[in-house]
This record gives C-alpha cells, structure tokens and sequence, in this order.
C-alpha cells in the first residue's frame, strides 16, 4: 500500500521461495522481526524495512557452535545489555527455519534441532546480522 501512494512500484523478482535466499527484516522502532524466503517489501511502524546485510562474524560476534547428541549449542560470547545485545539468532536449512529471540539480561546461548547443512544468523541490535556456514 505505501508503494501505491507514493507511486513507487516494488517489482518482486522472486520466481520462487527458497530457503537459501533468506532475508531478515528488523523494525527500529519495535523490534518486530521479519522472515523472507526472499527479498520483499515489507514495513512495520510506518517505515518500509530494507533487508538486512550480512557480514561475517568479526571477533565480538563470533558465534561458536558445539554438538550435542542430535542438537547444535550455539552460543556468543558478547554482552547482552539493556543498550546493546544480541535480539535473535536463526538456524536456516532446506529443510526450514528455527529462530530464538533473546533479550538483555538474557545469557546469548540456545539449542537448535540439527537439520542438516544451513547457516546460521546472528543480529546484534547495533552491529547487524552476522552469518555463518553450519
């Protein structure tokens, strides 16, 4: 709708859903996480939400990942402060999506079902999304 009253058109260019071209979208304002299986055109408070870039892993977000029985333990060593924390992590495979949101106070560890070969997203809500091969 806010593409029809400014007269910008946003042409889709998907021609299908795939899990491999995964997008996030976060509001600023709210928090609200998005999940695409592809770029889209989506807004939330008013503002249109570009998609997040990703980046690989410098040394404060380095993720680390251990396994356990049939499970991933994904955990960060980074500060999880009222002002600067880690707001979600995603484990994204063909065969699906599990995603955790977290919150300040909140240690930045979790458990994912193992689902084969993905990769794996990290959003520090000052830094971005950070990505990395499982």
């Amino acid at each position: 709708m806010p593409e029809l009253l400014t007269g910008d058109v946003a042409a889709n260019q998907n021609v299908s859903a795939n899990m491999k071209r995964s997008k996030f979208y976060v509001c600023p304002i709210c928090g609200n996480v998005i999940h695409a299986m592809g770029e889209g055109a989506f807004s939330c408070c008013g503002l249109r939400l570009p998609p997040l870039e990703e980046e690989v892993p410098d040394g404060e977000h380095r993720i680390t990942v251990e396994t356990v029985e049939d499970e991933m333990f994904v955990s960060l060593n980074h500060p999880m402060e009222k002002g600067h924390f880690i707001s979600f992590i995603a484990y994204v495979s063909d065969n699906g999506l599990q995603m955790e949101k977290l919150y300040p106070e909140q240690a930045a560890e979790l458990r994912f079902r193992r689902m084969g070969p993905g990769k794996l997203f990290v959003c520090c809500n000052r830094h971005g999304l950070f990505r990395q091969t499982v």
